[in-house]
């Protein structure tokens, strides 16, 4: 039976992660906080879901199956060929450095303050390092740019130059060639574990105090 390469889980959180970030760049441009920061919850759960999916998701979205060596990295830089199912030896580590860049955005930004218009939630626990936090959250953003440039040009160089159903596979689970080893993980366990993370995070922003208002 061919099972799918990728899970729902995985397909779900890979497609919402360009949509958010996008709706995130858009929303701090025009001012609108509010959104922005209940997108940044959003982001936050979505990457920390997915971190945990790389432990105890289906076969193909575990770290354990796809991070390897460096010389494994090298060997397929190098012109190796690639009998995996899932992310090449490179792709597996560029997955991994998206998730915490995106992971680090998020989390910068509940720290955040820019004394005018916008006060995270966590800005109290800041203190005086909420305007580092501000640099960091700036400097981080234009990280994430790159490594998503980086990201549509090896997708392309893979779906058009390769003939690699890369996006096929990412939007059906699989393709006519490409197909997963073992049956996949219940989406629900992921979804359960969603939840959990947003219980946990409602609490952490919910009793956090407050910094104190100077105005």
């Amino acid at each position: 039976m061919h099972w799918p390469l990728w899970d729902r889980a995985v397909r779900t959180i890979h497609w919402y992660l360009p949509l958010a970030i996008a709706f995130m760049w858009w929303s701090g441009e025009k001012g609108l906080y509010q959104w922005h920061s209940w997108v940044g919850y959003s982001l936050i759960v979505a990457v920390a879901t997915r971190i945990f999916w790389g432990f105890i998701g289906s076969q193909t979205a575990r770290f354990s199956t796809f991070l390897v060596g460096p010389s494994a990295v090298v060997a397929y830089l190098k012109g190796g060929q690639f009998l995996g199912a899932g992310h090449n030896p490179l792709g597996g580590w560029a997955t991994v450095v998206l998730l915490l860049v995106v992971l680090l955005q998020g989390l910068s930004g509940l720290f955040v303050s820019d004394d005018v218009m916008f006060e995270g939630p966590l800005t109290f626990w800041g203190g005086d390092w909420s305007g580092l936090f501000a640099q960091w959250h700036e400097f981080n953003w234009m990280v994430l740019q790159v490594l998503m440039l980086i990201h549509l040009l090896a997708v392309g160089y893979h779906q058009w130059y390769r003939k690699e159903s890369l996006i096929g596979a990412m939007l059906w689970g699989k393709t006519e060639r490409r197909f997963g080893p073992s049956k996949p993980k219940n989406t629900s366990l992921a979804l359960a574990v969603a939840l959990i993370i947003v219980g946990l995070l409602f609490l952490l922003v919910t009793l956090a105090p407050q910094a104190p208002s100077y105005y």
